[in-house]
């Protein structure tokens, strides 16, 4: 069925889900309490009793996602009318049907009906932001530690900063922190990892921040995946208004797991030639996975008019895209980072970087307060006034029975 589902999914205009597919229970049931999808989707045949301990394990792991079963009417059992096996379905758990073979409107469909009910729920999560970029030592971290912590300021023990970077992680050095548990843990207590639990994994920071730090070592993160980071993306995001995400300079599963949960993401670079055509292509590389632009800030970095680097024009030029937010070169930055002291709280009111800094916070808060359908606003250089109105965006993973 997954390649009917790919089919009907690729016609489907205006829609760009992302799909998890399993083989087994178990796994499809850990998957659905990591990524907590929108729809999940099992093959329904006639066994009420596979089918009723399905829908219990997917109701224990992700309560807030919608069942919907896929049926071949010339497969259900011959004694037992097609009604008769829907009602017994709803009963268990079933929110909704598609008939085999699935056609693409019957799919697109299910989506807005789907969909419109959930948004019709009030959805009481935080948001979720992350500082990327493909190419190390553009500042990233420095922007993300001190992003969240601005934000912290204004929304104390509201706020947690993810050090994402798990082969290199940096946040907790700026921050001046020595965590005694990092993202490992939340790995090693995922059977039983809650809110509760992961607000306990965190190190608090006296600016009102929580810190959820990288593993200390190379060789500790080694076991940290796209279904973990998800996980702990989630429960984040029921836990904190504002959830903040550093994350590697290499495009994996990890990060992809971070973007799909991502309501905004900062796209750090340099007025540099190299990384100006590094970014280029990460531009490129973010519309083959289909991640909104409207999704996306271009964050112009350490930016610096010395004779022999490119100007703003010149960069938008190149880039073919508006510079949302632009931070100025500034050495009292560099001194922060080797005291440990974010620059933007002792900097002073006419702080050219730290004012960039708290228009990204300004941004942030305002995306905040936007209905759950924010579709991307003004960055801090320019209005950006490419928008695709209408898209929708959900996982969608097949179970089996």
């Amino acid at each position: 069925m997954d390649e009917e589902l790919d089919s009907a999914l690729s016609a489907v205009p205006e829609v760009a889900p992302v799909t998890h597919y399993f083989d087994e229970i178990h796994a499809a049931a850990d998957a659905a309490r990591s990524y907590r999808p929108d729809i999940i989707i099992v093959e329904l045949t006639g066994d009420m009793r596979s089918l009723a301990a399905l829908s219990d394990e997917l109701a224990a792991a992700s309560p807030e996602s919608s069942i919907v079963a896929v049926f071949q009417p010339d497969q259900m059992p011959d004694n037992v009318a097609e009604s008769t096996v829907m009602i017994q379905a709803l009963r268990l758990g079933v929110e909704d049907f598609v008939r085999r073979p699935i056609s693409s409107r019957d799919l697109e469909q299910l989506l807005v009906r789907r969909l419109q009910r959930r948004e019709r729920v009030p959805q009481d999560v935080g948001r979720t932001i992350a500082f990327i970029s493909n190419k190390g030592g553009v500042g990233k971290s420095t922007t993300a530690v001190n992003v969240a912590t601005a934000l912290a300021e204004r929304h104390p023990e509201r706020v947690l900063l993810v050090d994402g970077s798990l082969q290199m992680g940096v946040c907790a050095a700026q921050l001046n922190l020595q965590p005694r548990t990092t993202i490992v843990d939340a790995w090693q207590e995922r059977d039983r990892l809650d809110e509760l639990l992961l607000r306990e994994l965190t190190t608090g920071h006296p600016s009102g921040l929580d810190l959820l730090a990288a593993p200390k070592s190379a060789i500790d993160a080694i076991d940290i995946d796209d279904a973990i980071m998800s996980r702990v993306l989630m429960l984040a995001r029921r836990s904190y208004d504002y959830v903040i995400i550093d994350t590697f300079p290499l495009f994996d599963r990890v990060v992809m797991a971070i973007l799909d949960l991502s309501d905004l993401a900062y796209i750090v670079l340099e007025n540099v030639v190299p990384t100006m055509q590094s970014i280029r292509g990460f531009f490129e590389l973010l519309d083959d996975v289909e991640f909104a632009e409207q999704k996306q800030r271009v964050l112009l970095n350490r930016f610096t008019r010395s004779g022999s680097n490119p100007g703003l024009a010149e960069v938008e030029s190149y880039l073919d895209r508006d510079v949302d937010h632009l931070i100025p070169f500034d050495r009292k930055v560099i001194q922060a980072v080797n005291t440990g002291q974010p620059f933007v709280l002792d900097a002073g009111r006419f702080s050219k970087s730290a004012r960039a800094v708290r228009d990204i916070v300004v941004e942030i808060e305002e995306m905040a307060s936007t209905s759950p359908n924010f579709d991307g606003g003004p960055g801090g250089v320019r209005e950006v006034t490419s928008r695709q109105d209408g898209e929708l965006e959900t996982q969608v993973g097949e179970l089996p029975q």
